[in-house]
C-alpha cells in the first residue's frame, strides 16, 4: 500500500495528530484561566473582601502571594491566550484593557471593602500588577 512505501509515513502523521492534541490541551487550559479570571471579576462585588478573593493575574491565583506576583508570572497569564489559535484580540488591547482594570484610581472602590488586615497586601499587589502591565506595555 501506497503508506507503507516510505514507512515513515503513518509515523509522520501520528507525530502530527499528537502535536495537534498537545496544542488542543494547552490552548483550553489558557482559555479556562481567562475564563475563570473573567467570572471572579464579575462576582467581586460581596462586602467584604479579602487577598485571596482578588482574581490575581497568574495562573494559580488561588494559591498567590505577594512573591507569585512577578513580570513573568503575569505576562504569561496576560498575553498567554493571544497565542491561542482564532483569538481576535490584540497584545495592544489586551494589555490597555488590563491597565484599566488594575488602575488604582479604578480600584479604591474595591481596596475599600478589603478585610482591614489584607488592605496592605492588595494594595501593594495591585502596585505589582500595574507596574507589570506598564513594563509590558512598554516592551509591545
Amino acid at each position: 500500500m501506497w503508506w507503507y512505501k516510505n514507512g515513515n509515513r503513518d509515523l509522520e502523521r501520528t507525530e502530527k495528530v499528537k502535536e495537534e492534541l498537545s496544542v488542543r490541551d494547552w490552548e483550553a487550559e489558557v482559555l479556562g484561566r481567562w475564563e475563570v479570571y473573567e467570572k471572579a471579576w464579575s462576582e467581586l462585588l460581596r462586602t467584604r473582601v479579602w487577598f485571596t478573593d482578588i482574581p490575581w493575574p497568574v495562573r494559580n491565583p488561588s494559591v498567590v502571594t505577594l512573591a507569585n506576583l512577578t513580570p513573568g508570572s503575569i505576562q504569561s497569564f496576560i498575553l498567554d491566550p493571544l497565542k491561542v489559535r482564532g483569538n481576535t484580540t490584540s497584545t495592544r488591547e489586551r494589555i490597555r484593557t488590563s491597565l484599566l482594570r488594575w488602575h488604582p484610581d479604578k480600584l479604591t472602590g474595591l481596596v475599600s471593602r478589603v478585610a482591614e488586615e489584607d488592605v496592605d497586601d492588595v494594595t501593594e499587589g495591585i502596585g505589582i500588577v500595574i507596574r507589570c502591565l506598564r513594563e509590558i506595555s512598554g516592551k509591545s
